[in-house]
């Protein structure tokens, strides 16, 4: 049902195309498992609604029974009962789950399009639009490498192309590394980043050990 990719001894990633036509099985073993049901109310698009059930169900297939996902003041997800850390991404009918014991984790998938070649200014600073190649994988790994430090972040206070830099970028068709350093008001963090191609997207996560 879905691809699992051990990172380190704390840190899964867990990523699959969403399987659309299975609504009612994934609704009926998510009730089985006591799951809280009552936010599909609020989704009226079906895709949506689908996207939820099987983030769950997969969260479910992972973790101990009855775990469950809310998110903090900033739509950041955590568990509802484990101490664990969570990171959720999705694009275009494809979702990535990262969960990580120990540390603050961060995942970001993005299907690669041309059109990211048009807004590169918009999230590369200068520095950066130096140094990477202008074709739209190397500049869809910029993109999720940012998104996925984003997510660590936490917070919707912050921008892509001012906040968040990336460094020592490596990439060799089909995975990839590079140093991510995220900088506000409050300090400067600095974070191990890893990238793969997958298929026609790209997948970016923090790497702690």
């Amino acid at each position: 049902m879905f691809e699992s990719f051990q990172i380190s001894p704390s840190n899964s990633i867990h990523t699959a195309a969403v399987e659309y036509d299975r609504m009612e099985e994934m609704f009926h073993f998510l009730v089985k498992k006591g799951l809280d049901m009552s936010h599909l109310q609020n989704i009226s698009n079906d895709k949506r609604k689908a996207e939820w059930l099987f983030i769950r169900e997969i969260i479910c297939k992972t973790m101990p029974a009855k775990e469950d996902i809310i998110y903090d003041e900033h739509r950041k997800p955590t568990f509802k009962l484990s101490d664990s850390f969570l990171s959720i991404s999705h694009s275009n009918e494809r979702v990535a789950i990262s969960i990580d014991e120990k540390y603050e984790t961060g995942v970001d998938l993005q299907f690669i399009t041309d059109k990211i070649v048009r807004i590169k200014s918009k999230f590369l600073n200068e520095t950066e639009q130096r140094l990477t190649e202008q074709n739209p994988t190397e500049l869809t790994c910029y993109w999720s490498i940012k998104e996925a430090l984003f997510k660590i972040y936490g917070k919707k206070d912050a921008f892509l192309k001012e906040n968040f830099e990336v460094q020592a970028f490596k990439f060799d068709g089909s995975m990839g590394s590079a140093i991510g350093i995220t900088r506000t008001r409050e300090k400067e963090k600095v974070q191990q980043m890893e990238f793969r191609k997958l298929g026609n997207y790209v997948m970016a996560y923090s790497v702690n050990y």
